[in-house]
């Protein structure tokens, strides 16, 4: 008992003589600016309140980091500033030569020294770029486990993994996660599949679907997408490369498409999304592709598309039935092996579309196709 009481007494003497050090190191230093401060008054070289000769200014209290100062002129003086070859800020009036030390770093710190540096661990000491379309995620810390980590490091990095992510983002990753899988799939630039990700976070953002509803919308930020670049694709190729149902991509597309213009609606003309006009010459490489056509036939179903497109010969028609129409009307032409089951299995535009379209082309056959190429194709066939 008498033992602990003692071992009471003498942290608290402790605690006692370390507050009376600091009381008096603290009188010492106010004492010492304020015999700083007469002098540089006296010598006359002061032009404003608070500042320090050059040659005493160092054994003063340095100012770190001072939010509030204007970094374009001298705080003191109110005298431009210039910065120096090392990177600070100096005051240009030659009786203040204020050097401001307070800017901070933002760029990268690495621990990496090149040629000499022999460490096999990660010499990076910064994380990588914030995702504008997941915020707070973007600052989540990551914890690194090797191969040889134990159990309850490797559970400690799975929570922390679970904690980083808020639910809301958490929901959106997954959907990020299979636009791009699925879009990558079916062969869909990147360039394509980022523009998606980035209308899918508005889209998701102003209405929130569920069930078929919500695949719905998530295929159609490919759609607008495709759209936007001059690439298009129909509501039942994307229902195709997100294995959904026709009507669920149909209604998803055309969900999509009223929410962007309602959230576009009070927007600059030049402000709003630019969706390209839909043309048949969009599809005909596309369908061309696979059906092993070379390039001089695909660029005559490319020639005819335009040739309709600017005379607008066949208003009644989707471009897409257009395109897979020119297709086998070409095909006819030039004496292809063929058939209208082989254009609707690619296009997936019916044998009676098609039929129709080949006819209506079959009537002006003389306003699309060049004499030299029908004689062409006669001869060797």
């Amino acid at each position: 008992m008498f033992a602990s009481k003692t071992h009471k007494n003498k942290h608290a003497g402790g605690r006692a003589n370390k507050t009376a050090l600091w009381t008096k190191l603290e009188s010492l230093i106010a004492e010492d600016d304020t015999v700083l401060r007469e002098k540089a008054i006296g010598a006359g070289a002061v032009t404003g309140a608070g500042a320090l000769p050059p040659k005493s200014r160092g054994s003063g209290i340095e100012c770190v980091y001072n939010p509030s100062g204007n970094r374009e002129v001298c705080d003191v003086c109110q005298s431009n500033l210039v910065i120096t070859e090392e990177g600070f800020a100096t005051c240009t009036n030659p009786k203040c030569s204020i050097i401001y030390k307070d800017s901070l770093d933002y760029s990268a710190e690495w621990r990496f020294y090149g040629a000499d540096d022999n460490q096999m661990t990660d010499p990076t000491r910064c994380g990588m770029p914030v995702n504008p379309l997941l915020m707070e995620s973007s600052y989540g810390c990551k914890v690194m486990c090797e191969g040889a980590s134990s159990y309850e490091m490797r559970k400690i990095r799975r929570y922390t993994e679970w904690q980083s992510m808020p639910y809301a983002e958490k929901a959106l990753y997954d959907e990020f996660e299979r636009i791009k899988n699925t879009a990558s799939n079916a062969g869909i630039p990147k360039m394509i599949i980022d523009c998606a990700l980035r209308y899918h976070k508005k889209i998701s953002e102003h209405k929130t679907f569920r069930g078929e509803n919500r695949d719905g919308i998530i295929s159609a930020s490919i759609y607008v997408s495709c759209r936007m670049n001059d690439c298009p694709r129909t509501p039942k190729e994307i229902a195709t490369i997100f294995h959904l149902n026709n009507k669920s991509a149909t209604k998803g597309c055309k969900n999509a498409m009223a929410i962007i213009n309602e959230l576009e609606c009070n927007l600059d003309n030049a402000d709003k999304t630019n969706f390209e006009r839909t043309k048949p010459n969009a599809f005909i490489e596309r369908y061309c592709s696979p059906l092993n056509m070379n390039s001089e036939l695909t660029k005559l179903c490319i020639f005819v598309a335009m040739r309709i497109e600017q005379n607008n010969l066949i208003p009644e028609n989707t471009p897409h039935a257009i395109a897979a129409g020119i297709i086998y009307f070409v095909a006819q032409v030039c004496n292809l092996n063929i058939t209208k089951k082989d254009v609707n299995r690619i296009s997936q535009i019916s044998e009676v579309t098609i039929n129709k379209c080949f006819k209506k082309l079959e009537s002006i056959r003389a306003q699309l196709i060049p004499p030299s190429i029908v004689q062409k194709y006669s001869v060797a066939s």
